[in-house]
């Protein structure tokens, strides 16, 4: 390889080169003698007269590169703006009472894009997909003494299953899911086996929980980890301790309290935000939260109804329960965006540059 490297240098001649290197690099030049073109008359074209090792510049790489096209780019889907639902179910609306409790959904992260409402006003969006989520199993108080849902998202080979849950997918007449998680329901909120839950089991402009595992940081300091403020400039004294944690305890207990906000190690942490749905589109079942979320894209997150305080905002919104149930006389929109704000948001106050007393 080395006889190469010398026989391809420029400004060298070959004959030289190949004496320097001895019975290798004579080997070599025969080599290359033997598989160099003819000389033409005509004018020097091609990659070989250019002087640059061109051997990725072939006709049959371009005709890859076309032939895998359509899947580097996949082609942009048709979205159709209406929809029947034909399917039928046996589930039914309910009015629901005080201590009813919806099923949360499992997603997948897809990532941030922004999104425009019709005030204009930009608003940072985090997209999830809802990917083929399923009820696999009840959980009753009478055999397992609470009430619950086992759900199964995504799709993972049937070889990578175990035999105990390539029966639960085969009892529920599902295919083999990449993820199963239990939530808590109520009695009245109990959807039957191998129903597919949809986007549509959230209502565009209602808050909810996502809770997700945050990214890995590694070793981090108190500033990164915990916001802490830092110290101060060299000019006001503070003298190599910018980013330092300052005081760690007190002095008559002469420990460091358990729980104390120190450097450490940051992340994957369980994280909750609250977010509202702005918008859910059922083709390709995806929801589009506003904020960011906790995790990685790709990652599985949780989505469930706001409780506490956050439930209050969601008072004016009719949910459906236990879950959107369709009716087969009756076009839903793919695409529904939460309805904007009454007052325009650009509409400042008009307030006088100097008051009255000035």
């Amino acid at each position: 390889m080395a006889a190469w490297r010398s026989l391809l240098r420029p400004g060298l001649p070959l004959l030289e080169t190949a004496a320097r290197r001895g019975p290798a690099g004579r080997s070599a030049l025969a080599t290359f003698t033997a598989v160099r073109p003819p000389p033409s008359t005509g004018p020097c074209e091609g990659p070989l007269c250019s002087g640059r090792r061109t051997f990725y510049a072939s006709k049959w790489q371009k005709r890859l590169g076309h032939l895998l096209e359509s899947r580097r780019r996949p082609a942009v889907p048709d979205i159709p703006e209406t929809e029947v639902i034909t399917k039928g179910s046996k589930i039914r609306n309910v009015k629901p009472i005080l201590g009813s409790k919806r099923t949360a959904v499992m997603a997948y992260k897809v990532g941030c894009m922004s999104l425009w409402d019709e005030w204009g006003e930009k608003h940072m969006i985090t997209v999830c997909q809802v990917d083929r989520l399923h009820v696999l199993r009840q959980m009753t108080i009478q055999r397992d003494g609470y009430e619950a849902l086992q759900l199964g998202m995504g799709y993972r080979s049937a070889h990578r299953q175990k035999r105990p849950t390539l029966g639960l997918f085969i009892k529920a007449g599902v295919g083999p899911k990449h993820h199963i998680c239990e939530f808590r329901v109520s009695s009245d909120c109990m959807l039957p086996v191998g129903h597919q839950i949809t986007v549509r089991h959230f209502v565009a402009g209602q808050w909810c929980f996502v809770s997700g595992m945050t990214k890995a940081k590694g070793y981090q300091g108190v500033m990164k980890r915990w916001g802490f403020a830092g110290g101060g400039s060299d000019k006001r004294g503070h003298r190599q301790s910018h980013r330092a944690a300052g005081s760690m305890g007190q002095r008559g207990a002469a420990k460091v309290w358990k729980g104390k906000k120190a450097h450490g190690h940051m992340g994957p942490d369980p994280r909750c935000v609250n977010a509202q749905v702005f918008r859910i589109e059922s083709a390709r079942n995806l929801i589009f939260l506003k904020g960011p979320l906790p995790g990685f894209k790709g990652s599985i997150v949780k989505i469930s109804d706001a409780r506490g305080k956050t439930a209050l905002k969601n008072r004016h919104i009719r949910l459906p329960h236990p879950t959107f149930v369709p009716d087969p006389e009756v076009e839903y929109p793919v695409t529904i965006q939460k309805p904007p704000p009454e007052r325009d948001p650009f509409l400042y106050p008009e307030q006088p540059l100097y008051q009255p007393n000035d």
